[in-house]
């Protein structure tokens, strides 16, 4: 066997040992071709190989298909070269060497990018756990919701609010349905409240229900002074409202009102 023949051999050897796909035989055949001085394996590429995957493989992913590896090995002998320097025999020179080769930087190169397909190919997305996400469209603001009521409410109730002593200077509007049990608020020059303090609260009259007036919910007036749309929200149905009450409570609202502070009133009859 040449030179050539024998190197070129060896060469496609080497690239299997590193690759792991060597039967006993092959094996044998390196070994002995390993011993003859006209042989000798570039540890370059076999660090590069190792540490490739050593970060990359670590058992976690599928193998490579038959065909990449096949690519992989033929693509590594291209890289194998002679080696004429003598034997190293301190750790840090070797390395040094190593990782400053020119033939290293194209092995690396050859792998990554090899490995860098083989990826692509091989991965697969992570299984969807759990249910999917449902995104909810956000609700509707007020003004809207208002001016649908409006639109299409056949039996709404309309009635203006009069402020009741310091709060006369506010003035505002209440529409409401029966069939809907749907309704607004629209108030404008209503003092601004703080919540920690005091809020706003609505009561609906409705003597057919109760002589109890129902609670219509708590609400808060911003500082800016805008106009401000408040839906209804009444626990209870109410189907002939007299008069809708709103006062001043202590936070989070009362159970039953002492009225001892009514801020206006909107009467439907």
């Amino acid at each position: 066997m040449s030179d050539q023949e024998l190197l070129k051999r060896f060469e496609e050897l080497e690239a299997g040992r590193i690759l792991g796909d060597l039967d006993a035989a092959e094996a044998k055949e390196w070994e002995d071709l390993s011993k003859d001085p006209r042989c000798q394996p570039d540890l370059s590429l076999e660090l590069a190989a190792a540490a490739i995957e050593s970060n990359y493989l670590e058992g976690k992913g599928p193998g490579l298909p038959n065909a990449l590896k096949e690519s992989l090995h033929h693509g590594m002998a291209e890289f194998i070269t002679e080696v004429d320097e003598p034997e190293q025999t301190e750790s840090p020179s070797i390395l040094r060497h190593v990782f400053t080769a020119p033939q290293t930087a194209w092995a690396i190169a050859a792998l990554f990018a090899i490995l860098f397909i083989a990826k692509s190919l091989t991965s697969t997305p992570p299984p969807q756990t759990g249910d999917p996400i449902v995104q909810t469209p956000p609700a509707p603001d007020a003004a809207e919701s208002l001016k649908e009521l409006e639109q299409s409410a056949d039996d709404l109730i309309r009635s203006d609010f009069d402020g009741i002593e310091t709060y006369a200077p506010m003035s505002g509007s209440v529409v409401w349905s029966d069939e809907r049990q749907e309704g607004y608020m629209t108030l404008t020059n209503l003092p601004a409240n703080d919540p920690s303090a005091k809020q706003y609260q609505l009561w609906i009259v409705d003597p057919a229900r109760d002589e109890k007036p129902v609670d219509g919910g708590v609400f808060d007036i911003p500082a800016d002074g805008s106009t401000t749309i408040i839906p209804i929200k009444n626990p209870l149905a109410v189907r002939n409202p007299q008069a809708f009450v709103i006062t001043l409570e202590q936070p989070g609202g009362v159970v039953v009102s002492k009225q001892e502070e009514v801020v206006a009133l909107a009467k439907t009859s």
